[in-house]
């Protein structure tokens, strides 16, 4: 008797499972969900090209490994890519395109600031979710923006913080800096000169044009300072020439700070010279192991190493599948107010994705990893270099936009 009974209450608990699930995917299909569209709007020619191609296989590798585990709540992610060519028109054309025709419930990919600036305002207007990569302009998110988010790339007050934080950390006493004319080298160097100065460490902050290719003049000016490190930070197109140039030259600076580079990118402009001494800016705790068995799989499937661009393309991804899921909905203005009020944690991320009411990384803990000689195995084969963190921020406040 007593195994009849407990025969009976496992199949009401099998028909009652079986049940709520009809119901749960009923209710979804019911929505007329059959595919859920994510907009890729990368740039993949021009100058961030590179950063742009890295950022794409991201989002498809998310793409790929959610609908191989059935899509979200059994609807197909398709990602909707587009080349915007570091073209402003371009990109609102194409953003425009993607919310009213394609449909997409948000669009991420966005590198340039000058892109990040017109599509935050495109977004805002359409109420559809803007993911911003490494689009760093303090100026682009505005009090009332509700539409735009950043992943990777903190402001350029806060990564002036960040690089403070670094100096203090590691007791350096003399800096070199250089910058570009243009808005992000203004505002690195605008938070550099006030936090050098009260960490009373000796710094020169030296400014060169955005399209310089000829650095010595601008070095030759820091010589006499003998730096300890050159910050780079705000001159991101003229790193490798800089960097390449004053190891030429004689300087025996220990680092040479970029801001969220494709370690790629660094090494083919300065070459092995820089091993040891290249530091990039980036988003990803390459400790945890979870990272590491990622980084196979899409080495595997891309021929790529897993940087910074690629996991936060990835992230990004799995961030909207989740505030879906959440939320069981497609939403765009739904799942815009879920990723503001709970936000997203993924343990390959250096941060959680928390945000504040405008869109702002509430908690960012940027990490400095140098490019030094060493086997990848697996995560890169046939490279001689590894990345190694050398610095972890602590969280810094977030950016308040007209602070």
């Amino acid at each position: 008797m007593r195994k009849t009974v407990i025969a009976s209450i496992a199949v009401l608990i099998v028909a009652a499972v079986a049940l709520a699930s009809y119901f749960y995917v009923s209710q979804w299909q019911s929505l007329g969900q059959t595919e859920v569209k994510i907009g890729a709007l990368v740039p993949l020619t021009g100058p961030f090209a590179i950063y742009g191609a890295y950022t794409l296989d991201g989002m498809r590798f998310a793409v790929e490994e959610i609908n191989e585990k059935g899509g979200i709540l059994g609807a197909k992610v398709v990602l909707i890519e587009a080349d915007e060519k570091n073209d402003a028109k371009e990109a609102v054309a194409i953003f425009k395109r993607m919310a009213e025709v394609d449909k997409v419930v948000a669009v991420a990919g966005t590198i340039s600031s000058g892109i990040g600036a017109v599509l935050a305002a495109e977004a805002e207007q359409a109420k559809v979710p803007l993911f911003l990569v490494a689009a760093g302009s303090h100026t682009i998110l505005k009090k009332d923006s509700r539409y735009t988010f950043r992943t990777c790339l903190p402001p350029a007050p806060t990564n002036g913080e960040i690089l403070a934080n670094f100096v203090k950390d590691k007791g350096f006493k003399r800096v070199g800096v250089i910058i570009a004319s243009y808005e992000w080298g203004f505002a690195i160097k605008e938070v550099l000169d006030r936090r050098l100065r009260e960490l009373n460490v000796q710094y020169q902050i030296e400014e060169a044009p955005l399209g310089e290719t000829d650095f010595t003049t601008v070095l030759r000016k820091l010589q006499p300072l003998d730096p300890e490190i050159m910050i780079l930070t705000g001159h991101p197109p003229g790193f490798p020439t800089i960097t390449k140039q004053a190891i030429e030259m004689g300087f025996k600076s220990s680092y040479y700070i970029a801001s969220v580079q494709p370690p790629e990118l660094m090494l083919r402009g300065v070459g092995e010279i820089g091993l040891g001494k290249l530091v990039t800016t980036t988003c990803v705790n390459e400790k945890a192991p979870e990272y590491r068995e990622l980084a196979v799989k899409f080495y595997k499937k891309y021929g790529k190493f897993f940087d910074h661009n690629a996991v936060t393309g990835y992230v990004t991804v799995l961030m909207i599948a989740d505030a879906i899921e959440k939320t069981r909905s497609t939403d765009p203005k739904i799942i815009a107010d879920n990723i503001r009020s709970t936000g997203y944690t993924h343990p390959i991320y250096a941060w959680p994705l928390k945000y504040t009411e405008w869109g702002e990384i509430r908690e960012p803990s940027m990490r400095l990893a140098v490019i030094k000689q060493g086997d990848p195995g697996e995560i890169n084969p046939g490279a001689n270099w590894i990345l190694e963190t050398i610095f972890v921020s602590p969280p810094v406040e977030p950016y308040v936009p007209g602070s």
